[in-house]
């Protein structure tokens, strides 16, 4: 009975399994994410995570700054 119970259990739980992301995966979806460079604008979802596969340059964050910056009006 006992092993009846965890096979039963077994096939509930493996098709959540199947579904979950590798590393890899989830990499390479990321870096196609990344790709688009409105993803990697600081008001974007994606912000962060696109920060942490390309590092703004000194430059860009300036450019940044400068486009977010308030006019004074």
């Amino acid at each position: 009975m006992r092993t009846v119970h965890c096979a039963c259990l077994l096939l509930l739980v493996a098709p959540t399994l199947a579904g979950c992301q590798t590393s890899q995966s989830r990499q390479a979806e990321l870096a196609q994410i990344c790709a688009n460079p409105v993803n990697r604008q600081p008001q974007n979802f994606y912000y962060s995570e696109c920060q942490a596969l390309y590092p703004s340059t000194s430059r860009q964050f300036q450019r940044n700054y400068r486009l977010g910056a308030p006019t004074g009006n």
